[in-house]
């Protein structure tokens, strides 16, 4: 892709369009043409967190992101639903029929629950430092977590103190650029943490006890300073999916797209031409 078809692109991806759901809605943006890339963003983010993916992608691909409910410019909904139910209307409403996920974190829950659900609609899995639905992080990992809600009745800038300081993003803390843009994603999801019920109908049985029914190839990532939970998980993914493969970034946290992107481009850039063959 040429320096000016990125700058058109990079330069569109503040509009997203709409799309109705019910109870609600989502937004999402598209580029590019080809075989479709869709990217799920973790919890408390949007999906500017992969702006450094999206342009860089869609000169190979047809590229989708969206904001997954209740994050981002997407609406909060009054009752729990099915985040795979929504990727799925969006990949209907798209006229995709078959897609490469790639998430992050939360977003790769989502992308192996979606797997579980549609496995004719996905070709390939990137799991980029995810966690499937049912792993239960340590301890001392799961406190931190409870101590950034703790923060909500301080205000916004509590909960970002809160949210940063935690260790997940303990490599970022010392690169300016990237924990400022962790900051920026959150802060436009920030309604999400006063929610006071959890917005999500857990697939059920969850997908722990079910990932050797995945039949699609898969790449798990992880960088070797994020938490030890979050590394644990990542290995749960590549031990118990069927022949997927586990890259470690050397250095990363738990922000791998956003501050070790060159890394993991050419990770799922190059897993992706290898599954197409």
């Amino acid at each position: 892709m040429g320096k000016l078809t990125a700058l058109l692109i990079a330069s569109a991806l503040a509009a997203g369009e709409r799309l109705a759901v019910p109870g609600g809605e989502v937004v999402y943006e598209t580029a590019g043409r080809g075989e479709a890339v869709v990217f799920l963003h973790g919890a408390f983010m949007d999906r500017s967190s992969w702006d450094q993916q999206f342009a860089a992608f869609a000169g190979q691909f047809r590229v989708v992101r969206y904001d997954i409910r209740p994050f981002g410019e997407s609406s909060r909904p009054d009752q729990p639903y099915s985040v795979p139910d929504d990727l799925l209307r969006l990949l209907e409403h798209l006229g995709i029929a078959r897609a490469h996920l790639v998430g992050h974190s939360f977003g790769g829950a989502v992308a192996v629950d979606f797997a579980l659900l549609h496995p004719s609609r996905v070709a390939s899995l990137i799991l980029a430092s995810a966690s499937p639905n049912g792993f239960m992080p340590p301890d001392d990992e799961r406190k931190r977590t409870a101590g950034i809600f703790a923060a909500v009745k301080d205000g916004d800038d509590a909960i970002i103190r809160a949210w940063l300081q935690h260790p997940m993003w303990g490599a970022s803390q010392r690169r300016p650029a990237v924990i400022k843009a962790v900051e920026a994603s959150t802060r436009r999801s920030l309604g999400a943490f006063r929610m006071t019920f959890a917005p999500y109908v857990s697939l059920s049985p969850p997908a722990l006890g079910r990932l050797g029914e995945i039949r699609v190839p898969t790449l798990v990532v992880v960088g070797d300073q994020d938490t030890p939970g979050n590394r644990q998980a990542s290995d749960v993914l590549a031990k118990q999916i069927p022949g997927a493969a586990l890259r470690v970034i050397a250095g990363a946290d738990h922000a791998l797209p956003l501050g070790w992107a060159e890394e993991f481009n050419a990770a799922a850039l190059g897993f992706i031409a290898a599954a197409r063959r």
